[in-house]
């Protein structure tokens, strides 16, 4: 099944919707009534969430969809406003965010795994010495409990890279790497790198880690199913699915697509863990 998708663009904030205006629940196209589903959002989410909406989409022959990213804020601002259905964010809502008419609905987590050699020594770090070396602040293993001495081999991804945005968010709390770190192609590429090189420091998310390489502890926590969806590890993300005022009729059948088996296998398939 091709899904039809119309455009618009989130930005500065706000949502610009081309010839769509607010959201609806059905449009007319050529004398045939479809319904519609507008979904906007984070862009860590967003891969995943176009993988169950399309999954989604196969249960319901005459939805129209249009799922694009843009940003979290800009998404809560959309939908706020009516011009879309469903708000897409990769944590919890804020206070601020949080208004009686709008409900969040977790569908899944992820995690951000702080990776090396399965030979490095190093087992544990806690939250500041990770962020330390990332800073490149710390450069040698020697410095680090149970480290030897020898350079750190520091790698990173792209800054537009989902998994990197992530990582600044985290761990760095927006702070940069430096200009020496690697600079790896995909979460496969770095895992290769990292399965190879004894004096490297990097990061993977969830689906891209194997026995190959070895995921550092934080703060004692090992990172594993039960720590990400008990809280436990704390490079944790959340991802929901986010309304505002009334439900209409393809909106609940959405969540609960997406809380439910199917939606929750898609997400578990993508790499995701599943909530349910």
């Amino acid at each position: 099944m091709t899904l039809k998708r119309r455009a618009f663009v989130l930005g500065a904030g706000a949502l610009s919707v081309t010839a769509l205006g607010a959201a609806t629940s059905s449009i007319d196209w050529g004398g045939v009534e479809q319904e519609s589903l507008l979904v906007a959002g984070s862009e860590e989410f967003h891969p995943y969430a176009v993988k169950l909406v399309d999954g989604f989409a196969q249960t319901r022959p005459k939805l129209d969809v249009v799922v694009e990213a843009g940003g979290t804020a800009g998404g809560l601002l959309a939908l706020k406003r009516g011009a879309i259905d469903v708000a897409l964010t990769s944590r919890e809502l804020t206070a601020t965010e949080d208004e009686k008419l709008t409900r969040a609905y977790l569908v899944a987590r992820d995690a951000i795994a702080l990776v090396v050699h399965p030979g490095n020594p190093v087992g544990n770090l806690d939250r500041k010495q990770a962020a330390a070396i990332l800073r490149g602040e710390v450069r040698d293993w020697g410095k680090l409990p149970g480290g030897s001495a020898g350079p750190i081999r520091l790698y990173r991804r792209k800054a537009d890279a989902g998994t990197q945005k992530a990582l600044d968010k985290m761990v760095l709390a927006n702070a940069e790497m430096p200009s020496s770190a690697i600079v790896m192609e995909s979460g496969h590429a770095m895992h290769d790198r990292l399965a190879a090189d004894v004096q490297g420091f990097g990061f993977l998310s969830l689906h891209d880690v194997t026995p190959a390489v070895k995921v550092l502890a934080i703060d004692g926590v090992g990172m594993s199913r039960a720590s990400i969806l008990g809280g436990s590890y704390p490079f944790t993300r959340s991802f929901f699915c986010v309304t505002h005022g009334a439900e209409k009729d393809v909106v609940r059948a959405f969540l609960s697509f997406a809380q439910g088996p199917q939606g929750q296998n898609i997400l578990k398939g993508a790499g995701l863990i599943s909530v349910r």
